[in-house]
């Protein structure tokens, strides 16, 4: 075979995977985890894409209560699906939830407002680039 003739093969074939990914669905939004803890969030900060579609899977791995209340993330975000009541996810021990959004670009702040845990360094950011 000529060089020519392999590279036409080979961009003919890049071209099908294309077209078959395309066809296979668009790739998933990003996804961030974010663990809730006796006393800090990770991770922390927490960097995202401004104006993309992003899951937040919160997880409380802590044996009491804790919440991520940052009601001006919330409040500038677009929210998809799950809900921040007053800009607050709030968890119990063990539990957690999904929201999809669509972030606004800024910094914002985050802190557990339970009961002496943002003394106790339950405090974070989050960057929205």
């Amino acid at each position: 075979m000529t060089p020519l003739r392999i590279f036409c093969l080979a961009a003919l074939g890049a071209t099908l995977s294309l077209s078959h990914a395309n066809a296979a669905g668009k790739p998933a939004n990003p996804t961030v985890n974010i663990t809730l803890a006796s006393h800090y969030y990770q991770p922390n900060p927490i960097y995202l894409a401004g104006g993309v579609p992003t899951r937040l899977v919160f997880e409380n791995k802590s044996g009491k209560t804790h919440d991520f209340k940052a009601p001006d993330f919330f409040r500038r975000s677009r929210i998809i699906t799950g809900s921040a009541p007053d800009g607050v996810v709030t968890l119990q021990k063990g539990r957690g939830t999904v929201i999809e959004l669509v972030p606004a670009r800024g910094r914002y702040r985050v802190h557990c407002s339970q009961p002496f845990h943002t003394m106790l360094g339950m405090t974070g950011t989050i960057v929205v680039n």
